[in-house]
């Protein structure tokens, strides 16, 4: 059975917990972004300990199948939400593992009292455009900027 769950810090309270944490989201790294191969561990603990990110996870038998990332916070006008890092592994697509994932997260934000939910998708990532539309995204007449601080 798929479960989905957020990892908080009692998940890395030890070592060998981080360790072992880090190296099961390894493997979903590159599927998510071909040039990610490692994941700092300071990056994790930050994001476990923030109030206002939300790691979750995909498991079934202890197997780490999916995750996705859940950010929160206050603006002037309401809080907002944005989901990132959403990745199924490979092997486990298309057994509704992303659907679980990103439901999760829109009813953690409706709890919170979130007024909107976004998220971006790369244009080529067609299955996971259809899987947002169906969960009631919209796409939204807007220009992205980004700049790439190194």
């Amino acid at each position: 059975m798929i479960t989905v769950r957020e990892i908080t810090p009692c998940d890395a309270d030890s070592q060998e917990q981080a360790t072992r944490l880090r190296e099961a989201l390894l493997p979903l790294l590159p599927q998510l972004n071909p040039t990610m191969q490692q994941l700092p561990a300071e990056m994790l603990h930050e994001v476990i300990r923030s109030p206002y990110c939300h790691l979750l996870v995909a498991e079934e038998q202890g197997e780490l199948l999916g995750m996705l990332t859940l950010a929160l916070y206050p603006t002037l006008t309401a809080l907002r939400g944005w989901v990132e890092d959403v990745v199924v592994d490979e092997g486990a697509r298309r057994r509704g593992v992303g659907r679980m994932l990103l439901r999760r997260a829109i009813e953690m934000a409706r709890k919170e009292g979130c007024k909107t939910l976004s998220l971006t998708s790369s244009h080529y990532r067609r299955e996971a455009h259809a899987l947002y539309l169906s969960e009631g995204f919209q796409t939204i007449d807007t220009q992205p900027f980004r700049l790439i601080i190194e």
